[in-house]
């Protein structure tokens, strides 16, 4: 090897822990620029000709997107894993340009490993000094330390990208309304990411569930009130299935009744770090491979508390579920141009594990005051869901639609 040359790490797979997060920083010349431009053929006047790019609405040279992206190459050959890299596949989205002479930081956290490919999956990003996101992606890397590992060619996780389903992340799928409306969505030709917080096992019976039923599916972990781990989630998704073009939000915090007068701000903010800092957190992770894709379908779960007058010893969780109703149309509202559309889903009492601990008696209240008899299911919910990520909603934005039968009716 020449000795002029910096020396690449030479991490093997098992020196690399999910989690572990590789940075640099770096800023580009003109001469950086012009270089790229004579290798790249790229001449373009807002990257080479500063009296042009000054008269510009950025106010100066813009460093090639490509060139920006080599930092990750960088980050790759020469950090994570260096020396026994293979570089399988990267996808980015530019968010904002970067000028001559403005330092940037690339980053490169590993979010996933393949022990049978032995194949990582990285988060990249590329931020500017005040930690705004510029660029930001996935990579998919070969590790190249073993003889036994598989051909370079190969497919380096078990649902491609390429599979031709349309990709929908579903929260809290690892039981109740999420794990059916999971199963729904597969029935429907979508691509499914089960997302769990602790319940690993249940996500797996749910994945079994679609792929026994001729679907494709793959369990993610994350709390999703966790931004790294929202981050993460969304790159791991992007890798294994493709970029999502749904995404439900049907994670729940704990639900306990108490009097108001009982209630505590803590109970609020539980419910609050479920249904709008979550919630938040996950469409902003969601925005950008949604917006390059052409558009998107969120779905957002309610409940029958954000119509009429609620039930009583819930104030926290109804002031939360209201609050999601409000972002959820100013959603709708501002990614409209996007062809983003926001809709939410409003049941009833429905019978799920989080109300089993319900006396008998209050389901057969509620269907007897109810116009169809009887009360919601997690199928009436599943389906309300499935038709407005479908395409035969594709004129629906902030819409809330009520699957109680008939106690609300608009």
């Amino acid at each position: 090897m020449n000795s002029d040359f910096p020396a690449a790490s030479e991490l093997k797979f098992d020196d690399i822990a999910v989690g572990q997060t590789f940075e640099l920083q770096r800023s580009f010349s003109a001469q950086d620029v012009l270089a790229f431009a004579a290798v790249s053929g790229d001449y373009s006047p807002l990257h080479v000709d500063p009296a042009y790019a000054a008269g510009t609405e950025f106010g100066g040279q813009v460093v090639h997107g490509v060139l920006l992206a080599s930092l990750f190459s960088q980050l790759v050959g020469m950090r994570v894993p260096g020396r026994h890299a293979l570089y399988l596949g990267q996808d980015l989205t530019f968010r904002r340009p970067v000028l001559i002479g403005e330092t940037v930081r690339a980053v490169a956290k590993v979010v996933g490993k393949s022990d049978a490919t032995r194949t990582l999956v990285l988060s990249t990003e590329i931020r500017s000094t005040d930690d705004k996101i510029i660029v930001m992606g996935t990579a998919k890397v070969k590790v190249r330390d073993s003889s036994t590992s598989a051909p370079p060619d190969s497919v380096p996780f078990s649902v491609p990208a390429e599979s031709g389903r349309r990709v929908a992340l579903v929260t809290g799928a690892s039981r109740g309304m999420g794990a059916q409306i999971a199963k729904t969505l597969a029935k429907k030709g979508f691509a499914v990411a089960v997302n769990y917080f602790q319940s690993a096992e249940r996500a797996r019976a749910v994945v079994s569930d679609i792929e026994r039923d001729g679907g494709v599916a793959f369990a993610v972990q994350a709390d999703v009130r966790d931004a790294e781990a929202v981050s993460a989630m969304l790159a791991q998704v992007a890798a294994a299935l493709g970029p999502p073009r749904v995404l439900v939000n049907a994670a729940v915090g704990e639900f306990i009744n108490r009097p108001l007068t009982e209630l505590r701000w803590v109970d609020f903010s539980g419910h609050f770090e479920y249904q709008v800092k979550a919630v938040l957190q996950l469409c902003q992770a969601a925005y950008p491979h949604m917006k390059a894709a052409g558009g998107g379908a969120i779905v957002n779960i309610l409940s029958q508390v954000t119509a009429g007058a609620p039930a009583t010893g819930i104030a926290d969780y109804v002031s939360a579920k209201n609050a999601l109703m409000g972002l959820s149309k100013a959603m709708a509202a501002e990614w409209a141009d996007d062809k983003i559309r926001v809709n939410m889903v409003s049941p009833g009492l429905t019978r799920t594990e989080m109300t089993e601990h319900y006396q008998e008696r209050v389901f057969k209240m509620e269907a007897a005051r109810t116009p169809l008899k009887r009360i919601a299911t997690p199928d009436d919910v599943a389906n309300a869901v499935a038709y407005l990520a479908s395409d035969e909603a594709a004129f629906l934005t902030g819409v809330n639609l009520f699957v109680t039968g008939g106690q609300v009716m608009l």
